[in-house]
């Protein structure tokens, strides 16, 4: 649940410039957009948490936490890119 909310909120905060009158459904592509990365990025976390860190370390969560979201920002990036 914090992932989805935290790709929500990175994602429709971001300004929009110059969309006119498409405001809201440039805001709701954003949504969108930040909830499937927040899904990917729970399940990429959840699984490396209970593979790698079956002790919890909260110093080896966090490191799980920013590689998580580095690999997932990265793919998504990418996968943008590609798209055109």
């Amino acid at each position: 649940m914090r992932w989805l909310l935290f790709g929500l909120a990175i994602s429709v905060f971001q300004p929009v410039t110059d969309h006119g009158d498409q405001l809201w459904l440039y805001k709701l592509d954003q949504a969108l957009a930040g909830l499937s990365f927040g899904g990917v990025c729970a399940v990429v976390f959840t699984l490396a948490e209970n593979k790698l860190n079956t002790p919890r370390r909260k110093w080896k969560s966090w490191l799980i936490v920013l590689a998580t979201w580095l690999c997932v920002k990265v793919a998504f990036v990418s996968l943008v890119a590609l798209a055109g």
